[in-house]
């Protein structure tokens, strides 16, 4: 069941929906802090990594959101990567956030942009 909800949330991620932009210095930090905690299971030195969030879709309660923008944080050779695209998904439900889909696909954030499909 958890499965199917999450899919359903993706699937409207990637298809659009009504909802309201934010700046980076408007991200909720329980949001900022679940995306963290996603992002150390991808990441080879998650306490590393510096986020910029540049596109955040704010939805209400009970609705699937998105976040993209940037992470810097340093590879399995010590050294830091540069500044990478990611994105996020994610659930609010009854105040608490549930991020189920982080992402470091390989590609920049203007090529994401341009191409219109996950940051629009």
């Amino acid at each position: 069941m958890k499965n199917t909800i999450r899919t359903a949330a993706l699937s409207l991620l990637l298809a659009g929906s009504a909802a309201s932009n934010a700046t980076a210095d408007q991200i909720d930090p329980a949001l900022e802090q679940a995306i963290r905690d996603k992002a150390a299971s991808v990441l080879n030195d998650p306490y590393s990594a510096v986020f910029t969030f540049d596109i955040v879709r704010v939805m209400g309660d009970n609705e699937a959101g998105k976040i993209c923008g940037t992470v810097n944080a340093k590879n399995g050779f010590g050294a830091y990567t540069g500044k990478q695209f990611f994105f996020a998904g994610y659930l609010h439900q009854g105040g608490v956030y549930e991020v189920f889909a982080f992402k470091v696909p390989g590609y920049s954030l203007e090529l994401a942009i341009a191409n219109g499909r996950i940051c629009d």
